[in-house]
């Protein structure tokens, strides 16, 4: 096997991808219109909002849970078994394979770390905000209309092109590594399995998360 396929050089690779696959899949956030400090609303209707907001967060915390301590399990079980694999295969080519799909498992951690589903939590961050007065039925009504917007955000953006673009060119760089280290029918293999399993856990996240992007109306 060339020199520039070795493990660590191959590990080095997809760290280099995935930093340009993150930056080409931030977006901009556009700010929806939340409930106006100065709201003529009662603080009857506040109330009201209120509970309307904390059922429509609640209402994706057992999905949230669900999906991403699974894809967490899927995700950390394949780094640690295939990353064992890579250093007991024998033969150079099967290392990097085990080794590039370990990677692979590893990123998907570190994806699920360092961008987590906030939605898995419900209303739990905004349930204890103090809500006598007015102005703190006010601010907490403001702070559940921004963690439902966010939350809708995060759904919004695994459909967006630039992710689902990053997840092919992530798949494919890594079928490649594997294809030029071994066999090409591994690294075709490899970049199937990959984009076909990342592009399963885009959609199961999306499809069970469009009731947060229809939002409510704020109160005025």
């Amino acid at each position: 096997m060339p020199a520039f396929l070795s493990p660590r050089r191959c590990a080095h690779a997809l760290a280099c991808c995935l930093i340009a696959v993150s930056a080409g899949a931030a977006t901009l956030r556009a700010d929806d219109a939340l409930t106006p400090a100065t709201t003529l609303a009662s603080d009857a209707e506040l109330d009201k909002r209120l509970q309307f907001l904390e059922e429509r967060l609640d209402a994706s915390r057992l999905h949230g849970q669900i999906w991403y301590w699974s894809w967490m399990a899927i995700d950390a079980g394949s780094a640690v078994w295939l990353g064992v694999q890579a250093g007991l295969n024998d033969h150079e080519d099967d290392a990097v394979n085990n080794a590039v799909n370990a990677g692979l498992g590893a990123i998907g951690v570190a994806d699920l770390l360092l961008r987590p589903l906030e939605a898995r939590h419900g209303a739990n961050p905004i349930r204890g905000l103090p809500d006598q007065s007015r102005e703190e039925k006010i601010t907490k009504v403001r702070a559940a209309e921004q963690l439902l917007h966010d939350n809708a955000e995060r759904a919004d953006d695994r459909t967006s092109l630039a992710m689902h673009a990053g997840n092919v060119a992530l798949n494919g760089a890594a079928g490649l590594i594997v294809g030029l280290a071994g066999r090409p029918s591994d690294g075709l293999i490899t970049f199937g399995a990959g984009t076909v399993g990342t592009t399963a856990g885009l959609v199961s996240h999306t499809l069970a998360s469009r009731l947060l992007r229809t939002p409510a109306r704020a109160a005025h």
